[in-house]
C-alpha cells in the first residue's frame, strides 16, 4: 500500500512539473529573440521556480505559470557562504560545449607530469598569446597541459583565420602554430575537415570575445594572459 501511495504522488509531481512546463514554453518562446529556442526547462532550487536554456549560457529564471521571469543571478544562502548558482550553470554549460569538441584536433602541448589541463581559446596574430605561447614550457614545467582552440578574433575568412586553418591541417600542428606566433609565414597545408571555424563558433557561444582566453577543466573562463605561477594558484584555488 506504501508503495502505490509513493508510485501515485511521484506521477502526480511528475505530471505537475510537466504542466508548469508547457505553460513556460507556451509563453516564453513569445518573448525571446528571433531565431532562439528553448533548449531545455528545468525546475531550479528556488521552489517555484525554473530555469530555462535558450541558446545562451545564462539561463533566465520563470515563474511556475510564466508570467514572471528574472534574468540576473540567483545566490544561495548556506551556512558558510553565498553560493552564484548562475555562475555554476553558466560554467556547467561552458564545460559541457567545451567537451564536446574533438580532443584530437586540438592542438595540444601536454606536460609530461600532467596535473591540470586547459582549453586555451588563442589567435596567431594576437601579441598575448604569443606571450603565453612563448611560457609553453614553463606552464608544462608545471604540471599544466595547453590546449588550443582557435578563435581568430577578426572572423571567419580573414587572414588570421587562413592562417590558423592552415596550421590545424599541417603534418606537424605543434611546429606550425609555433612558427605562426613567432610572426612567421610557413607553407601551411589547408584541409576540408579543419576545426577552426567550429571552434570560432563554440567560442563566441561560451563569451570569449578576446584572446588568449582559458577554460579550466570545471568550465571557468580566465580571460587575458596570465603568468604559469599564477595560473596555477588559480587552479588549485
Amino acid at each position: 500500500m506504501k508503495n502505490k501511495i509513493l508510485i501515485t504522488l511521484s506521477f502526480l509531481f511528475f505530471l505537475s512539473i510537466h504542466a508548469d512546463e508547457n505553460k513556460i514554453k507556451q509563453k516564453i518562446e513569445k518573448i525571446l529573440p528571433s531565431g532562439a529556442e528553448i533548449e531545455s526547462i528545468q525546475p531550479s532550487k528556488f521552489p517555484g521556480i525554473y530555469k530555462v536554456f535558450y541558446g545562451d549560457l545564462q539561463p533566465i529564471y520563470v515563474s511556475s505559470d510564466g508570467s514572471y521571469f528574472i534574468y540576473g543571478d540567483m545566490f544561495e544562502i548556506t551556512p558558510n557562504k553565498i553560493l552564484n548558482l548562475t555562475d555554476k550553470e553558466i560554467s556547467s554549460k561552458r564545460k559541457e560545449l567545451i567537451s564536446g569538441l574533438d580532443s584530437s584536433k586540438l592542438i595540444s602541448f601536454p606536460s609530461d607530469n600532467e596535473i591540470y589541463a586547459v582549453t586555451v581559446f588563442t589567435d596567431v596574430e594576437c601579441g598575448y598569446c604569443r606571450k603565453l605561447h612563448k611560457k609553453i614550457e614553463e606552464y608544462n614545467n608545471l604540471g599544466i597541459s595547453i590546449n588550443y582552440a582557435a578563435f581568430p578574433r577578426s572572423g571567419i575568412g580573414t587572414n588570421a583565420f587562413t592562417k590558423m586553418v592552415g596550421a590545424w591541417c599541417s603534418n606537424n600542428p605543434q611546429k606550425a602554430i609555433t612558427s605562426l606566433k613567432k610572426g612567421n609565414n610557413p607553407n601551411l597545408d589547408f584541409c576540408d575537415t579543419q576545426p577552426v571555424s567550429k571552434h570560432y563558433a563554440v567560442g563566441q557561444k561560451i563569451g570569449i570575445t578576446g584572446t588568449p582566453a582559458i577554460i579550466t577543466s570545471d568550465g571557468n573562463l580566465l580571460p587575458g594572459y596570465i603568468p604559469p605561477d599564477q595560473l596555477l594558484e588559480l587552479l588549485k584555488s
